[in-house]
Parts: C-alpha cells; structure tokens; sequence
C-alpha cells in the first residue's frame, strides 16, 4: 500500500509538471499572437488606404483622359477651320441651316469626333444659328428643340461670355435612352468675329467608371464620389446622393488634397482620400468607413488566429506526446496494477524491448509473476469450474428437439396402427416442420422455405376442412435463392391466427413469387378480417422499435429485424389492408441469381 501511494505521488507530481510547461507555452504563444495581430492590424489598416487612394488616382488620370479626348476633338476642329476654312465652323456659320446637307454636315462631324471605340454614352452639339439639337449615340441619332430642360446647361454655357470648359451632371440619358452620366460642356466661338456660335457636350457613363475601378482596383474598399465646387455629385458609387447636393461637401470643396483623414458623416467614422482636378474644378474622393476598416481586419486577424491556434494546438500535443513518452512505461505499470486489483487478471502490462531500462526489466518480472499466478489459478479452479460445466451439459443434453422428434413419430405410428390416417397425417407433417424447424440454419432456399409452407398449410388445411384453399406461384428462376428461414411461413402463419374466419367457406390465401427490376418480390394476399386503420399504422410504427414487449404481431416484425440485418437497406416489407376485405403483404430483397442455397 505504501509502494502503491508513492507511485500516486510521482504519476500526480509528473503530470503538474507537464501542465505548467504546456500553460507556460501557451501563455508565450498568445503574447506572440497578440503582437503580431497588433502589427498586422496596423498595417492592414494602412494597406486599405494606400490601396483606396490608388484608386482615387486612378479616378482621377481618367476623368483626365476623358477631358484631354474631348478637347483634343475640339483642338483637331479649329485646326481644321483655320487650315482649310471647313470642317464643323464652316458649317454651323452657314446661312442654309435648314438644307439636309446642313444637317448631315453636322451629324457627320459628331460621328468623326464619336467613334465606336469611344467610352462616351454620345455626343450633342447646340447650333445657336437655327436653335437646335443635334445628338449622336452608339445606337442612333437624334435632333431636338433647344428649349428641352434637359438641355439647359449646354444653352446656359452658349449664353456664358467666358469660354471656359464644364463639368457637370448630365440630365440628358433621359431623352437620349443612355445609361447615367456625367457632361463635359464646352463653349463654341467663331475664330473670326469672336462671337459664341453654339456649345458642345460630352456625356460619360458611371457604368464605364465602375467598371474601370473594378477592373484595375479588384477588392479595393469604401465608396468613391466625384463632385464639383457646387457641390453636385458627377459620380457616386453607393448611387444615393445623385439628382442632389452632397450634404457634406464644404470641407472637401475648401481642401485641394486629403490622406487619410478621418472625418465623420452622417453620424459614422470614416477615413477621407481626395485628390483635385483644377481644370474642370472637381473633387474626386474616396470614402472609407472605420466599420469596413475594422470588419476587413476582424477577417484576416480571424483566420490569421485560425491559423495560429491549429499551429499552436498541434505543437502542443507534439511536445507533449514527447515529455509523456519518458514516463509512460511507469503510467502503464500503475494502470496495469490497478486492473489486477479489480480483478482483471488476464491484464499485462506492454513491453517495448527497443527501449531498455529499469522500468522495463520491472514490468517483465511483473508480468512472468501474473502468469504463473494465472497458471496456477486455471490449474487448480477452472479445472473444478470446468467440470461442473460439463456435468451440466451433459443433464441438459439428455432432453433434446430429436427427442421430441422421435416421440412424435412413435405416435404417428401408433395412429397408423389404430387406422387413424388423419392423426397419422397431421403428426407426420407436423414432424417434417419440426425436423426442418430444429436445423441451425438462419438462411435457406427459396424451394425449402414454399415446403414448409405447404406443409404447415396442408396442416391447417385437415384442421379446417373444406373451409379455405390456397395456391403458390412462384417463378422456377427463385426457387434457389436464398431467404431467411420461415419468413414466408411467418406471414401465413399470421393470416391464420389474426385473419382466418372459421365462419366462412371461401377463405383463401395466396402466394406468388417474381423477379422485379433485380429484386426477388413476394405477394402473400388473402380475404381475410383485415387490419383496421389505426392498428395497421401502429403495426408500421412497431418495426421501428427496438422493444418488442408491446408488439402485436411479434413475428412479423421479428422477420423484418432479421431482414434488415441480412440485407440491409436492399430491401422491404410492406402492409396493406382494408379492414373486412383482406390483407397484402408485400416481402422483397435483392435478388442475386448467382448462388443456390441446397
């Protein structure tokens, strides 16, 4: 006992000890994680906003090329005019305004100055000479009225005596059947008198822009915006401030440049990237919030975490599997020694002979002691034991199921004797079933299984004369397969004891046999009492239960059981019935073809 308590004390000073290393460990890991995920965080953070400031940029060289195209069209047009005294001055000067080569001229120009490779929704031209509208798109040409309000800003920057290019919402998708945009007006004077003769309007779509901060900023984060000194949003990717002023536009109207700076909007941090472009005078901003800042990060420090714990947790089960190994042979003995005291002697303790040492030559001494003890203990008891059990066998085997075979014929032939066939009769059948019935046998063939059917049949059917008849069919090419034994005889037997009406003469019972889509498929049908509806849907319910102390019809849910366990889920046994006309019972497996049962 003494031994025993201090080998306790050891195996509990052991395992604290591997308790603190492995907490010391974890502790320095997660001050580990916690730095890095500090780190990390900060350059995360700072990451998303060099990237949406990239993308700012990027906006910006656009909106750039865009206006550098659309004045290097008005560029080619005074040259033009001041070379060859032609081209789009010539023509809105002239006098015939209302010919159709007028028109066409006009037309013809914009289709020069709007090629199909464009990123422009269309192109309008106003010629003050004859009040009218002239735009060209993708698809079509259209002309309209000068006093259209969706025009106004091209009439307001013909009537402007400044010649300065503009930069605003565009209003005129409405008419044209476009997409959403945003113009580039620039005023038209003549070279000569210096008198403005009409404007011009670029219309570009937001889709283009989306479509190009997807393409070159893929995953880039927050909301972009682009609006002018006034304050009119030109562009919006979150799509809600246009048609409007941007509530918030002073601050970023005053500044030329912003890097991330946190400003708070609508009751909500977020971190502002602006850039300027003076020539239009517009704003291009981008906007991002600190919840998107801290959900992306959350995201990455999750799995990063993740990440950090599967490492962590599979170096700590490493380390410790390796500080165990040294003292697991003394684990085992303890175990092993605590088995024997609860009276498992057969227990022994392992061996590893690669690793010799003390502990090693102890557990093998232990283990040659345990099996001299066992020798002796089989020896001197379970030689008695075994004796005794013999003894028992040998009373229980004096009464046997050929015992009572044998009995039954000695009667058979004492009715034979007495000229009592029908006794004679009854009892050899019932002989044959009980013959069949004692074999060790769980399957059987299908030929075997329609024997004792028709024997126990033939059986009911001397002792309830006349009063029912039966018939098999069954296709030649079952009659080898194997089934389990007594599973048709189960369900006959069933319509005997809970559908036979002794009152009647026209009982029948019916069994048929067929190959069905690879399945061996059996039909017992009778005229039976029937099964009324609520009992036949308990009786399905039963099959399910492991407890059979409340089952009716204990066979059949014994014969579905075995069923089950010998083909699984191949196959099935169905119950049909209508209480007062009769009962269908529907029994069917996989069908092999390939193997006989003799």
């Amino acid at each position: 006992m003494q031994r025993e308590k201090h080998t306790y004390h050891k195996m509990h000073f052991i395992s604290n000890v591997y308790r603190f290393i492995i907490f010391l460990i974890l502790l320095i890991v997660t001050m580990l994680i916690l730095i890095i995920n500090y780190n990390f965080s900060r350059q995360n953070h700072q990451y998303t906003l060099d990237y949406n400031m990239s993308a700012v940029k990027g906006l910006k060289e656009l909106i750039a090329d865009q206006e550098h195209y659309f004045l290097q069209q008005l560029n080619n047009t005074y040259e033009s005019y001041y070379a060859y005294k032609e081209g789009l001055f010539s023509c809105v000067n002239s006098t015939r305004h209302e010919s159709f080569p007028y028109r066409q001229n006009i037309y013809r120009f914009l289709n020069e100055s709007f090629p199909p490779s464009s990123e422009m929704n269309s192109l309008t031209l106003y010629a003050a000479s004859d009040h009218q509208i002239y735009s060209v798109t993708k698809q079509v040409r259209k002309n309209f009225s000068a006093s259209l309000p969706e025009f106004s800003p091209l009439i307001a920057c013909y009537e402007n005596p400044y010649t300065v290019l503009q930069m605003m919402p565009s209003h005129s998708s409405r008419v044209l059947d476009t997409s959403r945009g945003y113009s580039f007006i620039y005023c038209l004077r003549d070279v000569i008198t210096k008198v403005n003769i009409g404007a011009i309007q670029a219309d570009y779509s937001v889709a283009e822009v989306e479509n190009f901060l997807s393409s070159n900023y893929p995953g880039v984060k927050g909301d972009f915006l682009v609006i002018d000194m006034a304050g009119n949003v030109l562009f919006d990717t979150t799509g809600v401030w246009y048609d409007k002023p941007f509530p918030y536009a002073e601050p970023f109207v005053s500044a030329k440049k912003l890097d991330n700076v946190p400003v708070t909007l609508e009751y909500e941090n977020y971190f502002v990237n602006m850039e300027s472009h003076s020539y239009p005078n517009i704003r291009v901003i981008g906007l991002v919030s600190g919840k998107t800042l801290s959900e992306d990060i959350s995201r990455n420090i999750a799995l990063m975490l993740f990440a950090t714990a599967s490492v962590t947790i599979l170096t700590c089960i490493g380390i410790y599997l390796y500080l165990n190994s040294s003292s697991r042979q003394l684990n085992q003995i303890y175990h092993t020694m605590l088995r024997i005291q609860n009276g498992e002697l057969d227990s022994y303790i392992p061996v590893d002979n690669k690793h010799k040492n003390e502990l090693v030559d102890i557990s093998v001494s232990f283990n040659d002691m345990l099996r001299n003890l066992n020798l002796y203990i089989d020896k001197v008891y379970k030689t008695e034991i075994e004796n005794q059990r013999y003894k028992l066998k040998a009373l229980q085997s004096q009464i046997n199921p050929h015992f009572l075979y044998n009995t039954l014929e000695a009667i058979r032939m004492k009715a034979v004797l007495q000229e009592e066939p029908e006794i004679g009769e009854m009892i050899y059948i019932l002989s044959k079933i009980f013959r069949n019935s004692i074999k060790n046998e769980s399957i059987l063939a299908v030929r075997q299984e329609i024997e004792n059917c028709k024997n126990y049949l033939r059986l009911c059917d001397i002792e309830y004369k006349n009063l029912f008849r039966y018939e098999f069919q069954v296709e030649p090419a079952l009659l080898p397969e194997p089934i389990i034994q007594h599973a048709l005889l189960v369900i006959i037997e069933n319509y005997i004891m809970h559908g036979f009406d002794s009152n009647r003469t026209d009982n029948y019972v019916r069994i048929t046999g067929v190959v069905e889509n690879g399945f061996a498929v059996f039909h017992i049908v009778d005229n039976g009492f029937g099964i009324k509806t609520g009992e036949l849907e308990k009786l399905r319910l039963s099959f399910l239960e492991k407890s059979i102390d409340t089952v009716e019809r204990i066979g059949l849910k014994n014969i579905y059981q075995r069923m089950k366990l010998l083909y699984g889920e191949d196959c099935d046994l169905q119950i049909y019935s209508e209480y007062g006309k009769g009962t269908e019972i529907i029994f069917s497996f996989i069908y092999k073809g390939d193997s006989e049962i003799v």
